[in-house]
Order: structure tokens, then sequence, then C-alpha cells
């Protein structure tokens, strides 16, 4: 739903809604997860033979026979994909724009919105893979049964996203001194981009081992113990429950390039009830509980137009991208709790830096 208004002289402004409701998305899940054993909850299985086993531990050997469908476990090799996918976008759309008059042409866009889904495959090249490191694409993270607890902002939700464009015919003075090809047909445009970062989950490579997936489980809000602690950062107290805002640390982020979130604060999955080394559970930071750094960017052209006896007509043009050769982040690169030493780490920028470029075009 949109609403527009022409202001004066060509400007125009632009107010809306724009939504969207999406189901039956492509997702991998398990419904069948693999159940966890013990003494009062035993899980029995028979051989060919028709001999029966009683099960009461959990080892990263025994998921296969603790999976409720025996043979399609995860960790041989078997994947479930269906239908299991969901989005819901909202946002506000509001646009100031002037049409092309007197060598000028002005746009400006400003979108606030929300997308909220529980797999985001379509991102990625292969929709049923995710996109990099830190992002789930079609995988529901920790417990891969429950496809509704993966619910979450998506892989490339953006609240806030500004885009400006612009192309000015700069004016020649009615001197006669500045009417020649020097002065005449100079123009300059651009467009300039301010936006938020993309969201991530962190991972840990050691949880899910358990259930035969591991890698796809998010780490616990529980403080490191002492002995794991990074020392060069801020420490908590060994054991207790911390929350997913003392992760990210603070400051420019120019500086907390080396550690964009807090490893003490965070540890690996534990043991489940009654499980042997290895046999770990899922951690309970929620999926995309991070957003990377905001980004702006700035490019720009300068053209200039002359003509050779009338028929012949010449276009000369520089063009800038990254003006001001900012770095652009991305978010960090390495996720993994399991590797504290470079967890949170920025390695990657999202744009490379300044470029400028030449071109002349030619027109008879």
């Amino acid at each position: 739903m949109t609403l527009q208004r022409e202001l004066w002289k060509g400007w125009a402004a632009e107010v809306g809604y724009v939504g969207s409701h999406f189901v039956g998305g492509l997702g991998i899940w398990d419904p069948f997860l693999a159940t966890v054993a013990g003494p009062t909850s035993p899980v029995t299985v028979r051989d060919i033979n028709g001999v029966s086993y009683t099960i009461t531990s959990n080892t990263v050997a025994n998921e296969a026979l603790r999976h409720q469908v025996l043979g399609l476990s995860r960790a041989r090799g078997a994947r479930y994909s269906g239908n299991i996918g969901f989005a819901i976008y909202n946002s506000l759309q509001a646009t100031l724009s002037r049409r092309l008059s007197h060598g000028l042409y002005f746009q400006a866009a400003y979108t606030f919105s929300k997308t909220t889904d529980n797999v985001s495959g379509s991102y990625s090249t292969d929709e049923l893979n995710a996109t990099r490191s830190g992002q789930g694409g079609g995988n529901i993270l920790n417990n891969s049964s429950l496809s509704l607890a993966n619910k979450a902002r998506g892989d490339f939700d953006r609240p806030h996203r500004l885009v400006v464009s612009y192309s000015y015919d700069l004016p020649t003075p009615n001197s006669s001194f500045f009417h020649n090809q020097f002065f005449r047909g100079w123009a300059i445009s651009g467009i300039v981009t301010y936006q938020s970062g993309l969201p991530f989950s962190i991972l840990d490579s050691t949880s899910g081992g358990a259930f035969g997936a591991t890698g796809i489980g998010t780490g616990l809000l529980v403080c490191r113990p002492l002995s794991e602690q990074i020392a060069t950062m801020p420490g908590c107290v060994p054991g207790a429950t911390t929350i997913v805002g003392s992760i990210v640390t603070s400051g420019r982020i120019q500086d907390r390039l080396d550690h964009f979130l807090n490893p003490n604060f965070v540890s690996t999955a534990a043991l489940v009830p009654n499980g042997a080394i290895g046999a770990t559970g899922y951690g309970n930071v929620p999926r995309n509980a991070f957003r990377g750094p905001r980004q702006q960017n700035w490019d720009f052209s300068l053209m200039k137009r002359f003509s050779v006896r009338e028929s012949h007509q010449f276009q000369v043009r520089m063009d800038v991208f990254n003006l001001w050769n900012h770095p652009i982040f991305r978010f960090p690169s390495s996720i993994q709790i399991a590797t504290p030493g470079t967890f949170g780490q920025i390695t990657e920028t999202a744009v490379p830096a300044r470029l400028i470029q030449f071109g002349v075009s030619y027109k008879h």
C-alpha cells in the first residue's frame, strides 16, 4: 500500500507499507532425531536374529542405534529436506525524488524493515546450504527436529537502508567567456548507501555429537572455565550464566577487529545426560543473535561531454568506487566457539578499497 504526493516543481514524496508472508520453503532438518537414552529411559533395538539390546548411555558410536528411524542417521549420510520454511517481511518504505529537470535528478529512498524466518536457504546459490560461515542458510540450527525453534531474523535482514542517487549537469555561466568546449558539458553523479550490517550466528563445531550432526549448534550462555578464558579479554565468573548482550564487545569497530565478540562469555556444548566423551548436546544462543557492523559506501562519477564538428560526440568519464576509501567491514569470519583464539575476528571487507576507472565513449 503506497501513498504518493507531488510536492513542488518536479519534487514528489512517496511512503508505503510493503509486506509478504511466505510458506513452504525448503529446509534441512531431522524430524526423527536420536533420542537420549538413560537408565530410566532406555532404548531397545533388535538385530536381524531377533536378539534385543538395551542402550542406557549415549555415545557418538551408538547414535545410529538411538535414531528413531534405524539406518537413516545423519551421521551415516542421511539428510531430510522438506517444505518447512516460512518467512515474514514487513517494511516502511519512503522515497523523496525529483524528476530530471534543468539537468538535475535526485532520489533518496529509505527502508525500515524486518525479515523473520526459520531458514534462509534461498539466499545461497544452493538454497540448501549456508552462504558463509555464521549463516545457517537452509539448516535448522541446534535441535534440528524443532523447525519452529529456529525462528529469528533472516540471514539477509537489514533494518535500515538508505540509498541516495543523483546526477547534475553543471550549469555554464552566461558570460561568453565560459561558452566554449572546456567549460560546457560537465556533469556529476553518484550513489550513497547507508545500511545495517547483516545478522549472523555463532557456531560450535563440537556440539551435536550425541545426535550425529556436529557443527550446526550454537554456544552455551555460560562463562568459560578460568583455564579456557582469553587473558587479554575481560573475564567473567566461571560457570556463571551470561546473556547474549555480554558477548558483544564495545568501542570503535576499528578497535574491535580482533575480538568483535568476547569468547569468555560463551562456552562449548556440554555432554548430554549419561553421555560419553564427544556425545555433546546443543547450545542455547539464539540463531542470528548478532549483527555485523553498519556499512556505508559512496560512489561518484565525473563526466565531460564535447563534440568535434558537431557530428562527432565524445564522453569522457571518471568513476570512483568507495570514494572516501573507508574500510567497510563484514561480520566476523571466525565464529567457531571451539577456537577462542580467533573467535569473533573480522578479517573481510564488504567492498574493495577505493577503485578509480576511466572510460571514453564515442557517438557519430
